[in-house]
């Protein structure tokens, strides 16, 4: 095994991808593989802590790209944008769900609840497992991937993408979640990583939860404010745009979608030996 290519396949999976070349097919067989290596990561005790759902139809990833808001901008003034990663040729989405603990149980014997904590910690840390290892599956094929937790946001949200996928029930019930996914597809060629081809912003907030077109900030169907917002077009806006809380956004510095970079940096994980 030569350890320098896999290493710089690693150092593939770390660069965020957020724009896509949808003229290159994704071939069944590397989607079945992918779904394959999703389904059959391992978890403690075997237990199926999460079902997959996958999006291959442009105008099904088109429709639900709608609504992941989230991907910030700029936090004073606040705005962001949606989350490129998933508009991608092939997107894979994790759902944690209920599941019927095997041997976890409390130390008097009895078994233990499915709503515990930590069966959803369980949940989550096995998600991250499986997400792993469809990107490097991913990697190894030559493919580029963009991973999000923006499933599900935009204003006035009201479960669409739970709707649209048969869980709202579900969902509402604390049976399922949403998590995170992963875009797998190829990039398109001279182009910066980081730069999209959406050219809307919400300017008002810097993150998607609880966005709000209503001037008051309040829902209808939820009680409470929710966080005031505008999209505009970057393209087409004036050069200083005013927010709905009166903040002045400099949109002429903005006329390309492009996301914040951070892989540059340092991070600062240890890697220590006991002995």
């Amino acid at each position: 095994m030569d350890l320098e290519k896999e290493k710089e396949k690693i150092r593939r999976l770390i660069r965020c991808q957020r724009n896509w070349d949808y003229s290159i097919p994704i071939p069944k067989e590397h989607i079945e593989h992918f779904l394959w290596v999703a389904v059959n990561a391992p978890s403690k005790q075997w237990q199926a802590y999460y079902d997959v759902y996958y999006f291959k139809d442009r105008n099904v990833i088109k429709e639900f790209y709608k609504s992941t808001w989230g991907a910030t901008h700029d936090r004073k003034p606040p705005s962001n944008w949606r989350n490129s990663q998933m508009n991608a040729g092939l997107y894979i989405l994790f759902v944690a769900k209920h599941t019927v603990p095997m041997y976890n149980c409390y130390n008097d014997g009895s078994k233990a609840k499915q709503t515990d904590q930590h069966i959803w910690d369980n949940a989550y840390t096995h998600i991250g497992l499986a997400l792993a290892l469809v990107s490097k599956a991913a990697a190894d094929l030559g493919y580029y991937t963009g991973y999000n937790k923006n499933n599900g946001h935009a204003p006035d949200y009201d479960y669409e993408w739970e709707k649209k996928m048969g869980i709202h029930k579900d969902v509402i019930e604390g049976k399922k979640k949403l998590t995170f996914g992963v875009g797998i597809g190829h990039p398109q060629k001279d182009r910066p990583r980081n730069q999209s081809d959406d050219y809307e912003l919400a300017i008002g907030a810097s993150n998607a939860h609880n966005m709000t077109f209503d001037k008051d900030g309040v829902r209808s169907k939820e009680k409470g404010k929710w966080r005031k917002c505008r999209i505009i077009d970057v393209r087409t806006a004036n050069d200083i745009e005013i927010d709905p809380y009166g903040n002045k956004h400099e949109i002429h510095k903005t006329r390309k979608p492009e996301h914040k970079i951070n892989s540059y940096q340092h991070r600062d994980i240890k890697c220590i030996e006991i002995i």
